[in-house]
This record gives structure tokens, sequence and C-alpha cells, in this order.
């Protein structure tokens, strides 16, 4: 079959054999978990190599570019392109959820982007695991962890990616952390960030609602589910820019 893809190795030249083991089992373990999938939003996994000491993750090539990269080049996200990409991204999301897995590793780095293309993809399940897994607490990234990492009295669940992912649209409406890097932990668990239109005034105000409401410290004050997330997208995209194609995410959730 011919078809273009990307290739994921393991670099090992700098590794200690344990970094190199671990790094082969998240390989695996990776391809395990979202091998499996099959969806317009994610990026699909298609093969694992070993060859002599080297492993490599088969993958679909994606064009364009990290929306980390995306933003470094040309800056802050426009609002209605951010609802674009995070509503992608919530779909893509709601099709995980539904089969049982939290990516508990949403940020731009992991979110594939091409705006010519209409294009936003997920990837990166190396951190991924099943809802009934008991996942280790202190791995993601922190700058978009959830409270509940934090606290050993609370589950990581599906709403833990709901947070990631308002803390992504964050960093993308403002170009900065929704915490600073001193006591991150502490501020993720007691502090608001600084509200998106004291930083962009030019944000609609109903956009940075949808922020606000996504990063909630409480599971109960979130959206109860990527698609539920995906639908308010959808409400306030109709209210600001009726003229915006967007694909309807009803029936969409669960299809690949």
């Amino acid at each position: 079959m011919d078809r273009n893809v990307a290739i994921k190795s393991v670099k090992t030249e700098k590794l200690t054999a344990a970094e190199i083991k671990y790094m082969v089992e998240t390989f695996h373990h990776e391809a395990k978990i979202a091998g499996k999938f099959a969806h317009e939003n994610i990026v699909s996994i298609y093969d694992v190599i070993s060859h002599g000491d080297s492993d490599h993750i088969v993958m679909e090539h994606v064009p364009g570019r990290s929306v980390l990269d995306y933003m470094i080049a040309v800056g802050p996200f426009d609002p209605m392109e951010s609802l674009s990409v995070v509503h992608k991204v919530c779909v893509g999301l709601a099709y995980i959820h539904y089969h049982g897995v939290i990516h508990r590793d949403i940020k731009p780095g992991n979110i594939m982007y091409h705006p010519g293309q209409s294009v936003a993809k997920v990837m990166d399940f190396s951190v991924a695991h099943n809802i009934e897994d008991a996942p280790v607490r202190d791995i993601g990234t922190i700058g978009y962890m959830a409270p509940e990492h934090f606290d050993p009295n609370r589950k990581i669940t599906f709403l833990t990616d709901i947070f990631a992912l308002g803390s992504t649209l964050y960093r993308m409406l403002t170009k900065k952390y929704p915490f600073t890097k001193e006591n991150t932990a502490y501020q993720i668990l007691h502090q608001d960030p600084i509200p998106v239109t004291d930083l962009r005034p030019d944000v609609p105000q109903e956009v940075a609602d949808i922020v606000s409401k996504a990063m909630a410290k409480a599971d109960a004050d979130r959206f109860q589910s990527a698609a539920a997330f995906a639908r308010e997208i959808e409400v306030v995209m109709n209210q600001l820019y009726p003229d915006a194609e967007m694909m309807s995410a009803t029936n969409k959730y669960m299809s690949g």
C-alpha cells in the first residue's frame, strides 16, 4: 500500500540502559493504546518496528506542524481559529474517551495543525492510559496539568483531559502559560490564571468563558465531556462567527 508515513525513533546515543528500556516500553505502550484508533482527529499509528538496537513507530504523516510550532512562528491564534482547532481536538478526545482512554498530555505540542487544509489531530499517546487503570499522577506536562494530578484524594478521569485542553486554548489565545513556573502545582490547586481578556482584550468574553469553564478547579464545574465542550464551541461559533464553516460534532464523536 502506497501512503506517506512519518517515523518516530528512539535516540539512544546518550541514554543509559534503563532509559533505553523505558523508552522502548513507552513506544510499545503508545502503539498498543493508539494503534487501534481510526479517526480523522487522531494521528494514526500503523506499526512498531524493532531493528537491531533501534525501535521505530510508523505513523500517519500529517501535513503542517504542531500548534506549538505554529504559535511560536506566527504568534497567538485568532479567537475563531483557536475555537476551530480546539473543536476538532474535542471530537478526537470524545472518540478516545468513548474507547476508554485518557490521553493525559494534551498540549499545543501534541496537536498537529494545518490551517490550509483545516486539519487538527491529536498525537503522542506515550502516557495515555485506559480509564480502568490507576495511572501515575505526576506524568504529563505541568503547565497544562489539572488540579487532580496534585491531590491524592482525587481521581484522574476524562475530565483531566478537558482541563488540559482548556489550558491549551488559554495558551493559544495568549501565548502564555496559564500558570507561572514558580510553585506551579500550588497555583494550579489554589489560584486562578490571569483572565484571558486581561491579556487579550480583543478576545470575546464568550470565548474567555469557555476557557474558564474548561479550566475549572472542581470536576463538577468543568464541561462534563469532550462532546459537551465541542457543543459549547459550536454555540459560541454560531453566535460570533456565523459565516465560519464548522462541522457539527453531532454523531461524530464515536465515528472513525
